[in-house]
Order: structure tokens, then C-alpha cells, then sequence
């Protein structure tokens, strides 16, 4: 689920936002709150919730918007943030912050597709070079290269890497999506390998460039092997 976050002081634009992107987003399964204040947005991010975009709505006072994308840049870092505002004098204040799009309200419907598509690019891009680990409102990215293999442990799904493990509550389904998706191998029920760690094939386990070994179940061995055939040969 695509997780949107509209922060703005007044009620009316927060109002013109979500209905404007409840509009553009209809093809994606997305979850769209709004917030009236940095206060507020924040003490939601301390209780385990974290947006994959955030919208900022600018007032006459830029700096609690550009302090709030600062915050988020630190506590969110996946988060691609777009700011709106009616002055285009704070254009050049927002570079404080990362962020992937400055727009003035007065032009919204004309420009926000834009913004949105470079986001959406963005996070794309973002999350087929590691996997995204949500817990407690951070959000951790680990790096591709550094993840050997991911295992499903009753409700929680545990990723391995040389040096230590992570554990999410998001199924590998969910944490290993489009491109990514595409470089690991599902070898067993319970186990996602990464391809580029694979060192060999032995019986019924792949070995790792780490030594451990991840099994290869019977209804998966086909397929399984298949597809180190195709790495290897590559």
C-alpha cells in the first residue's frame, strides 16, 4: 500500500490535496492522512506510521515546513516529499531539505501528475536498491548488495545479511516487490535467496558466498535450479 501524508495548517488546503490526489492515485491501492501541524505528523511517525510521500503545504512562514522535511529526511528517509505553496519566493529556501518537487498552489491540478510520477520513480528507484524495513515510524533501508537471503519466521519475516539480521512484520511478498523481486530466488517455503550470493548448487541447498546454506524444497527444486542454470550461464 502506497502511504501519502498531507501536512498543511489550514483545512481547506489540506480538503483540496486529498482530493486531488485521491483523484490522480486511483490506480494504486493508497492510504491518504492528513495532518494540521509538524507536531502532530511527527508524534504519528513516533507511533510506527511512516509515509512513502509527503505533501507540505508552505505558509508564510516556510521554516516549520522545510524543519518538518528536514525531520522527515532524517526519521523517513525513503519518504520523497513535494512541497506546495502560494509564494514562489520560498522556491529556493525548500532546497534545504531532499525533495523531489516545489509547487505552487495556484498551479496544482496543471503540475501535480508531474510531481507524483517523479516521486513514485523515485521510491521505485529507492526500493529496487535495498529493501525498506518499517518498524516503530524509521523506516531502514538495507542495501541489496548486503542482504544474503530472507526467511519467513511465523508472523515476521527475518533478513540476513553478513554482519547482522533485521526482522520485519511485512511477509517477503510485500518487502521484495517488482525489480527486486527479480533478484532473489524463492528456493523454499520459507526461504527468499539473493541470486548475486549464490556461490553454488549442492543436493538439496544453495551455498552462499557467506558459507551458510539455504534449502531447496522438493516442490521448489525445479524452478529453483533453473534459475541458477540461468545465472550461471550468464
Amino acid at each position: 500500500m502506497l502511504r501519502l501524508a498531507i501536512c498543511d495548517c489550514k483545512q481547506e488546503n489540506r480538503f483540496q490535496l486529498s482530493a486531488l490526489l485521491e483523484s490522480k492515485l486511483k490506480p494504486f491501492d493508497c492510504e491518504i492522512e492528513s495532518f494540521c501541524c509538524t507536531e502532530e505528523l511527527l508524534r504519528y511517525i513516533s507511533a510506527d506510521y511512516s509515509p512513502d510521500i509527503a505533501v507540505l503545504g508552505i505558509a508564510s512562514d516556510s521554516d516549520r515546513a522545510i524543519s518538518l522535511a528536514e525531520k522527515l529526511n532524517a526519521l523517513v528517509p525513503v519518504c520523497r516529499i513535494i512541497f506546495v505553496s502560494d509564494e514562489l519566493r520560498f522556491a529556493t529556501e525548500v532546497y534545504r531539505a531532499d525533495h523531489v518537487w516545489f509547487l505552487l498552489r495556484s498551479e496544482l491540478e496543471e503540475r501535480i501528475v508531474p510531481a507524483l510520477r517523479k516521486a513514485l520513480a523515485s521510491l521505485e528507484s529507492r526500493r529496487s536498491s535495498g529493501i525498506v524495513i518499517r518498524s516503530r515510524g524509521k523506516v531502514t533501508v538495507v542495501p541489496l548488495e548486503e542482504v544474503l537471503y530472507l526467511e519467513r519466521d511465523g508472523r515476521h519475516t527475518i533478513i540476513r545479511t553478513e554482519k547482522e539480521s533485521y526482522t520485519s512484520s511485512e511477509p517477503p511478498s510485500r518487502l521484495l516487490k517488482n525489480a527486486l523481486a527479480r533478484s532473489f530466488i524463492h528456493s523454499h517455503r520459507s526461504y527468499w535467496v539473493n541470486k548475486a550470493k549464490i556461490e553454488s548448487l549442492e543436493h538439496d541447498d544453495f551455498v552462499l558466498s557467506s558459507g551458510e546454506l539455504v534449502p531447496i524444497s522438493r516442490s521448489r527444486r525445479a524452478a529453483a535450479r533453473d534459475d541458477y542454470i540461468n545465472i550461471s550461464a550468464k
